[in-house]
C-alpha cells in the first residue's frame, strides 16, 4: 500500500505544506506505523452490479468506486459500511469494506468515502481530514494516497486493492499530528502553473539551474521558511558543515524532490482534468516534458521523473486525437459493411479491457522509451484498424465469397487507397470515443505510479534530512587526571530557532562524550562548526570561554574531536647562536651555546648546557640541568631558560642573588 496523501489542485490550502519538510525531518510515518483498530461486526451491504458502459457505482450510503475500464459488465461490487471501535474520543471514523466478486482489481481506482464536516470550517478540514487503509493482518490503520473533497465532503482514495478504507477526522488540533501526520510531510501544493515554470527553469539550464529549480520548489510549496538558512547556494552546500560527499546528495534530493513534484502535478492535471478542461495545455505540457527528456539523458538520477509524467501526459494526448469521419461512396457501403463484420467476429474485436491491457503491458515493458511507448500505442490503433485490408488484400474474391456466397466484385469492389483510409479512419473515430474510459484508467495508473515515485524521493530526502551525526569528544592526556574532566561543550553559533541547551554537553569524568544531533537539526541550528570549552557551569554560565576550535567539515557521520594536553617529548640537542643583551650597559655580547641530552627521567630530560662568549670564550651557563617537556624550562639556578615549543630557539633572563636581571638573550639553532 502506497502511504501519501494528497490535495485536489483547486482546494488546496498552503497552511497544509507550511510544515512539509518539518515532518519529513521528525521522521517518516509509514506500513509500520499506524493506530490500533479492528472492524467491529458487519453492517448492511449493498452489491452493486456493473452494466454496460458503466465506470463507477456508488452506493446508497455514499460511498463509491471509480473503476474506469477495469471492470465489465455483470462483475458486481459489495460496498458495506463498518463501525471500528473508536480510536480516540477526538477522532470519527467513516469507514467503508469494498470487495470485488472477481477478486482484486487488475490496475487503480479510486474510492470515494463521504465524512461529515459538522464543527469545522475549510482551513481546519482541510488539516483534519485523511484517508486511511485498515490493514487485516495486523490491525493497524494505515496511511494511503488520498486527496480531499471540501466541497463534497468527501475522501478520494486511490487504491490498487480493495479492503477497508476510511475517512478520518480528527476533532482534536493537538492530535493531528498523531493521526495525520502525512498530511503535513506529503501534500504539496504546487499548481501547474507552479510546475511548468519550474520545469521551464530546469530545461533553461542557466548558470544556478539547480539552486533555481531548489527556489522555486520550495517557495511553491511555501516551505522555505521552514529552512534557517533561506540563501539557497548556502542551503545547498549545508552552510560548509559537511563535505560534498555529504552536499552533492543532499543538494541532488531536493533538486529531484522538485522534478518528480512537478512532474507529479503534470500527470495529475492529465488525469484529471486532460479530458475535459481546455485550461489544461497537453500539448504545453508535453512540449516542456520533452525538452527535459533530452537534457535528463546525461543526468540519469532526473530521469525516471520526466519518463513517467511524459507517458501520462502523452496518453490523454492521445486520447484528444481529433479523428476525421468522413462519407463513404455509397458503391463502397457493401464493402464497408464487409469490413464492420470482420471487425465484429470474437477473435477480431477488441474490448475496453483487451485495449487496456495491451496498453498498459506497453507502458511497463517501454518504461525507460516513453516516446516509444506512446508510438507504439498509437501505431496498435492503426494496424488494427487496417489489418482487414491487410489480410483480405491478398485474396479479394475469397472474401467476398466467404461473406456472401456468389457475391460479385461489382457489388463488393475493392476500394481505392483514399477509400480505405475513410473507412478505416472512420472506425477509428468509433474507437477513439469508447476508449476514453481505458485512456483515463491508463492515465490514473500512471499517476499512481508517479506518486509512488514522488513518495520514494521524499523518504530519500527524509533519510537524509534524519541522518545522525556524531562528535565524540574526548582528552588525550598523560598523568592521573584529564585536564577537561567534567568540562562543558558547546557548538555555536546558534540561531534563534534553537536553544543553547540544546547544543551543550557536559564530558565525564574522563573527558569523555558525544554531542548527537540529525541533518534536519544542524540545519535548524545554523549549522553551528564553532565549539568551546567551558572549565565549570559557572563559566557556561557567565560565558567565560576556556578553549575554542574550528570543526572541519563532515565527511562521515562521525567526528572525533580530540582535546591534546598530553605531553610532547621534544629534542633540544643542538647548537644555539645568538646575542647577550647586558641590562645596565647595553652592550651586545655575541654567545653560542651546545645543549647535549643525556637522560630522561620523569616528566622531562637532563641536557648538558654550555653557554659561551664567543669572543672571549668564557662561560655564562655550564652544567647538567632538567627540563620539563611540557613547558622546555630549564631548571638553572640564576637564570629563566626557557626552549620554545618547537626546541628551535631559547630564551633566557640571567638573574644575580637578587634576582634581578642583568643580561638577556635570546639564541636559534
Amino acid at each position: 500500500m502506497g502511504k501519501f496523501c494528497i490535495k485536489k489542485r483547486k482546494i488546496l490550502s498552503l497552511m497544509l505544506v507550511a510544515a512539509m519538510l518539518l515532518s519529513l525531518m521528525a521522521g517518516l510515518t509509514g506500513c509500520g506505523k499506524g493506530n490500533q483498530a479492528k472492524p467491529s461486526g458487519p453492517q448492511e451491504a449493498e452489491t452493486l452490479t456493473v452494466e454496460e458502459g458503466q465506470t463507477a457505482l456508488r452506493s446508497e450510503a455514499g460511498a463509491a468506486i471509480d473503476f474506469g475500464c477495469l471492470l465489465e459488465a455483470g462483475e458486481e461490487v459489495t460496498i458495506q459500511k463498518v463501525t471500528p471501535p473508536p480510536l480516540d474520543e477526538d477522532v470519527d471514523i467513516y469507514a467503508y469494506d469494498f470487495k470485488l466478486s472477481s477478486g482484486q482489481p487488475e490496475g487503480v481506482v479510486q474510492l470515494i468515502i463521504p465524512y461529515d464536516d459538522s464543527g469545522l470550517n475549510t482551513d481546519e478540514e482541510l488539516l483534519s481530514v485523511c484517508g486511511k487503509y485498515l490493514n487485516e493482518q495486523t490491525g493497524q490503520w494505515e496511511d494511503v494516497f488520498y486527496t480531499v473533497d471540501v466541497e463534497a465532503n468527501e475522501v478520494h482514495i486511490f487504491t490498487d486493492h480493495l479492503s477497508t478504507y476510511s475517512a478520518f477526522k480528527v476533532i482534536n488540533e493537538g492530535k493531528r499530528n498523531e493521526y495525520i501526520s502525512d498530511v503535513n510531510a506529503y501534500a504539496v501544493y504546487m499548481t501547474t502553473k507552479q510546475a511548468d515554470q519550474l520545469l521551464n527553469t530546469y530545461t533553461a539550464q542557466g548558470a544556478s539551474w539547480q539552486e533555481d529549480v531548489v527556489a522555486a520548489f520550495l517557495d511553491a510549496n511555501n516551505s522555505l521558511p521552514m529552512f534557517v538558512e533561506t540563501n539557497i547556494p548556502t542551503l545547498l552546500s549545508l552552510g560548509g558543515a559537511y563535505d560534498e560527499l555529504v552536499t552533492e546528495p543532499f543538494g541532488d534530493a531536493l533538486t529531484v524532490l522538485g522534478i518528480v513534484t512537478s512532474c507529479t502535478q503534470f500527470a495529475y492535471d492529465a488525469y484529471s482534468n486532460g479530458l475535459t478542461s481546455k485550461e489544461t495545455s497537453i500539448s504545453g505540457m508535453k512540449t516542456v516534458l520533452n525538452l527535459a527528456l533530452n537534457l535528463a539523458s546525461s543526468q540519469k538520477y532526473l530521469l525516471d521523473s520526466f519518463q513517467v509524467a511524459y507517458v501520462g501526459v502523452g496518453v490523454i494526448d492521445i486520447a484528444l486525437t481529433d479523428v476525421m469521419n468522413f462519407a463513404i461512396d455509397t458503391k463502397y457501403e457493401s464493402t464497408k459493411n464487409m469490413y464492420d463484420a470482420y471487425y465484429a467476429r470474437p477473435e477480431n474485436s477488441r474490448r475496453v479491457r483487451d485495449w487496456y491491457d495491451l496498453f498498459k503491458k506497453i507502458y511497463k515493458d517501454n518504461k525507460l522509451a516513453p516516446q516509444a511507448a506512446l508510438d507504439k500505442m498509437k501505431g496498435e490503433i492503426d494496424n488494427y484498424v487496417n489489418k482487414y485490408w491487410e489480410i483480405a488484400a491478398s485474396d479479394w474474391e475469397s472474401w467476398v465469397d466467404a461473406y456472401e456466397k456468389n457475391g460479385s466484385l461489382a457489388k463488393y469492389p475493392w476500394p481505392s487507397e483514399s477509400d480505405r483510409q475513410k473507412i478505416s479512419s472512420n472506425f477509428k473515430a468509433e474507437i477513439y470515443d469508447y476508449l476514453q474510459a481505458m485512456f483515463q484508467s491508463l492515465s490514473r495508473d500512471i499517476y499512481f505510479d508517479s506518486l509512488i515515485q514522488r513518495e520514494k524521493k521524499y523518504e530519500e530526502l527524509a533519510a537524509r534530512l534524519n541522518t545522525e551525526y556524531t562528535l565524540n569528544f574526548m582528552e588525550d592526556y598523560d598523568g592521573e587526571e584529564a585536564k577537561w574532566a567534567n568540562a562543558y561543550v558547546k557548538l555555536t553559533p546558534l540561531s534563534d530557532k534553537t536553544t543553547a541547551k540544546e547544543w551543550t554537553i557536559r564530558l565525564d569524568g574522563e573527558a569523555k562524550g558525544q554531542m548527537k544531533f540529525t541533518l534536519r537539526a544542524h540545519e535548524t541550528a545554523g549549522f553551528p562548526m564553532k565549539v568551546e570549552f567551558y572549565k565549570t557551569e559557572k563559566d557556561l554560565e557567565d560565558g567565560k570561554v576556556a578553549l575554542s576550535a574550528k570543526l572541519k567539515p563532515f565527511i562521515e557521520t562521525k567526528m572525533d574531536v580530540i582535546i591534546n594536553t598530553k605531553t610532547k617529548k621534544v629534542d633540544y640537542t643542538g647548537t644555539y647562536t645568538g646575542v647577550m643583551n647586558v641590562t645596565e650597559t647595553g652592550k651586545e655580547i655575541k654567545v653560542t651555546t651546545v645543549v647535549t641530552y643525556e637522560k630522561d627521567f620523569g616528566d622531562g630530560s637532563y641536557y648538558r648546557i654550555v653557554c659561551s662568549n664567543d669572543e672571549t670564550g668564557s662561560t655564562y651557563i655550564n652544567g647538567s640541568y632538567f627540563v620539563l617537556w611540557s613547558t622546555g624550562e630549564a631548571n638553572i639556578a640564576g637564570a629563566k631558560f626557557v626552549f620554545s615549543p618547537d626546541g628551535t630557539s631559547f630564551t633566557a633572563s640571567m638573574r644575580d642573588y637578587n634576582d634581578k636581571e642583568w643580561g638577556s638573550m635570546t639564541c636559534h639553532k
